[in-house]
């Protein structure tokens, strides 16, 4: 396995990882019928600036990211071109740092060591991708040595589109609702519950912006701060749990409790921070102060990525 050495710049969830390993994908073609990732894959490609004196080694190929035990890959869709660059690993890396394509900005950066011994210098460029159905944007370029006098150029175009929520993703027949805020959060975990119980108009409102939200990826993040909790009871008493997070933006995965039985169901996306305001809200004073910190984190990064 692939041993990450240095890694410089955020690292939020294991998408940013499979960045800075890139060239350790494994991929299978991708179907006429894939996504239209593989579209917006192509043209982002087409948008990588290399040096003129790059050398196209093979034809670019529609890959899916085989990662295993990856979650956040599911839906990763890429496509790739290998280029034959005079120089160094470092010169290569030198020139793709300062010619970034318009609309992205520096991801990632870092040195890696291939299960052959092989260095691999890796660096990503993002673009703004926050939904509703594309959250991953980004140009992943690793630079290896070829010869004394010329380098490998791998460049991956990492698209992850997410389809539309279908109408049995909503819920209907709530009949109550317990939102829970915090007083503080943290990567060891939310502390200091505070519950609050909901029902009538505020119920409704809560309901009618939770079924507005759009799908979002299965980020498998590494560091992801819990800021509420709602659980919407149904008339069949069944129990619809929505856990938020945030890692590169605010998410709520949902699942459905009937009895002792427990169903993933979807995640949902909450990058404009809709449902992380009016749960919020319900909650008076300062009484979750770490509530509104988290809702606070989750407005700077929305506002940061609509730029």
């Amino acid at each position: 396995m692939d041993q990450i050495r240095r890694v410089r710049g955020p690292v939020a969830s294991a998408i940013t990882v499979l960045a800075v390993v890139a060239a350790s994908f494994v991929g299978v073609s991708a179907g006429a019928a894939a996504s239209p990732a593989a579209a917006l894959a192509r043209a982002l490609l087409n948008e990588a600036i290399v040096p003129s004196y790059a050398v196209l080694a093979h034809p670019s190929t529609a890959v899916v990211c085989q990662c295993g035990g990856t979650p956040s890959a599911l839906g990763l869709t890429t496509m790739h071109r290998y280029y034959i660059v005079p120089g160094p690993p470092s010169s290569v890396e030198s020139f793709i740092t300062t010619h970034v394509p318009r609309g992205g900005r520096h991801g990632s950066t870092g040195t890696a060591t291939a299960g052959d011994g092989t260095t691999v210098l890796s660096t990503s460029i993002t673009f703004p991708a926050n939904g509703p159905h594309v959250y991953v944007r980004q140009l992943a370029y690793s630079m290896t040595r070829r010869s004394s006098s010329t380098s490998w150029l791998r460049i991956d175009s990492q698209v992850l589109w997410v389809a539309s929520r279908t109408a049995s993703q909503t819920v209907s027949g709530v009949i109550s609702a317990t939102v829970t805020g915090y007083k503080t959060t943290g990567l060891s975990g939310s502390r200091g519950d505070v519950t609050r119980h909901v029902s009538g108009k505020k119920l409704a409102a809560l309901l009618r912006v939770f079924n507005s939200l759009p799908r979002g990826p299965q980020l498998g993040c590494m560091e992801s701060l819990n800021g509420f909790d709602i659980v919407f009871t149904l008339r069949d008493g069944t129990d619809i749990e929505v856990v938020n997070g945030l890692c590169a933006g605010s998410f709520d995965a949902v699942s459905a409790r009937a009895g002792n039985v427990n169903d993933d169901l979807y995640v949902l996306s909450d990058d404009s921070c809709a449902l992380f305001k009016d749960a919020a809200s319900l909650f008076a004073g300062g009484s979750v102060p770490g509530t509104w910190a988290a809702l606070h984190d989750c407005e700077t990064w929305s506002k940061s990525n609509t730029s």
